[in-house]
């Protein structure tokens, strides 16, 4: 077996356990008021690719995004991202996204499209497109463009979990 045979199911196996543990056990109550009120809470758990198309980071972190139902949501990010081997750790943050048009729903999954500030090592970078994908009541993806953030996410969405309390 090579190296990355093993690492990956071990990784998927923890990264599953994240989900899981921060989203069943560690929000309060107080959020089901919250998401009735257009909140949505949740984790980021994603392996992202290197240059050469192969898994090299993991991204770990939580995610906000408030007024979803309005013409102005407010989605913010903090997650954490550093490579298989648990070196380059290093933290970023999306925040101040302006949406584009009117999301696109459909009866499994919501998608709202627009603009952000993503923290980068040179500098924050504004106006770059991302789109925010919810499906279903269960997970979630952030794409950011990587031609704004010179493809420092890889060329696959940062995915996630949704935290629906009910």
């Amino acid at each position: 077996m090579t190296k990355n045979t093993l690492i990956m199911p071990t990784l998927t196996a923890v990264l599953a356990a994240m989900i899981v543990s921060v989203g069943v056990l560690s929000f309060p109550l107080s959020i089901v008021n919250a998401q009735q009120s257009g909140t949505l809470t949740g984790t980021i758990a994603s392996l992202q690719n290197g240059k050469d198309g192969k898994p090299v980071w993991v991204t770990s972190g939580v995610w906000d995004f408030k007024n979803v139902n309005s013409s102005s949501p407010v989605f913010n990010a903090t997650f954490n991202m550093f490579m298989l081997n648990g070196s380059a750790a290093h933290k970023h943050t999306i925040t101040d996204f302006k949406i584009t048009g009117n999301p696109t729903k459909n009866a499994m999954s919501s998608t709202y499209n627009g603009t952000a500030t993503v923290t980068l090592k040179k500098g924050p970078a504004t106006g770059v497109p991302i789109s925010i994908k919810l499906m279903d009541k269960s997970a979630a993806s952030i794409w950011i463009d990587p031609s704004k953030t010179e493809n420092h996410f890889g060329n696959t969405p940062i995915y996630g979990a949704q935290h629906r309390i009910k």
